[in-house]
């Protein structure tokens, strides 16, 4: 595929996202004033809505630039991944609360789309923080010894979605909507635990990773790598501000580490425009 039709992609999927998005918001906003109380609130509260969008705009916008000027770079296309799954996830979430309060519609699509709605948020945080480490800043691994680090990191990630998918009983987003795909199993809390402890331990040597590519890298490199270590202690600050914000509210809470995630698409364009990185 020629550049110029990758980037004609890459920028159609931001307005694909942004599209989505609003379609998510409005449905949200139809029923607003009598939709049922939901523990984390609704996809059209004030703080979601700005939440959401700063995310899918930032993820999107910056691995649309990325893709446009190096197409096999794989880190564009996961933030342009990222920025989608946020939208596809808003917009579940946005007809499951409409399909809630109105009844329209059919049931079987408005459960999947609250149970889909409920894990999404997995991938979000998991992605950029694993696999950016391991691939910044040329998309590539430093050698093949590295592909069992990927490996362990993709698993964990999707067992660790997939425990959350299968857990029986209500939907933690939805409570009024009994999981449809649930597994009344031990089985599903052991794959989480699990999981999530593999993907947990993967982060250690792709941050290692990060540390061999400074020893290995030219002067420029190395202030690239410094920008990528800028955002990580901005994402690890944030979220520990986030961990104290949840005594007094868990919706703020969840804004705040969405922000937090936001360090990471960020600083990664400011390494691009400031350092020609790509």
């Amino acid at each position: 595929m020629r550049r110029r039709d990758v980037t004609w992609l890459a920028w159609s999927l931001v307005g694909l996202s942004v599209a989505m998005f609003i379609g998510g918001i409005s449905l949200a906003r139809i029923m607003r004033s009598t939709v049922p109380e939901l523990p984390y609130g609704g996809e059209a509260e004030p703080g979601n809505v700005v939440s959401s969008l700063v995310t899918i705009l930032t993820f999107s916008v910056v691995g649309a630039i990325i893709v446009s000027r190096q197409p096999r770079n794989t880190i564009g296309w996961i933030f342009c991944s990222i920025g989608l799954l946020v939208d596809l996830s808003t917009l579940a979430g946005g007809y499951a609360e409409y399909w809630l309060e109105s009844g329209s519609g059919s049931r079987s699509l408005a459960e999947t789309a609250a149970w889909f709605s409920t894990w999404a948020w997995i991938p979000l945080g998991l992605v950029p923080t694993s696999f950016l480490l391991l691939l910044f800043p040329d998309g590539r691994l430093l050698s093949p010894r590295w592909r069992p680090v990927a490996w362990c990191a993709g698993l964990g990630i999707t067992g660790f979605a997939l425990s959350y998918a299968l857990e029986a009983g209500p939907l933690e987003d939805f409570p009024q909507i009994v999981n449809p795909y649930g597994v009344d199993s031990p089985v599903v809390g052991i794959l989480g635990l699990a999981a999530a402890a593999v993907a947990g331990c993967s982060m250690v040597p792709s941050a290692v990773s990060v540390i061999v590519r400074m020893r290995r890298a030219g002067s420029e490199q190395r202030q690239q790598i410094k920008w990528l270590a800028y955002g990580g202690a901005v994402v690890v600050g944030t979220i520990l501000i986030g961990g104290v914000v949840t005594i007094w509210s868990v919706n703020a809470s969840i804004v705040v580490m969405n922000v937090a995630l936001l360090g990471l698409p960020v600083f990664t364009g400011i390494a691009i425009v400031k350092h020609r990185l790509y």
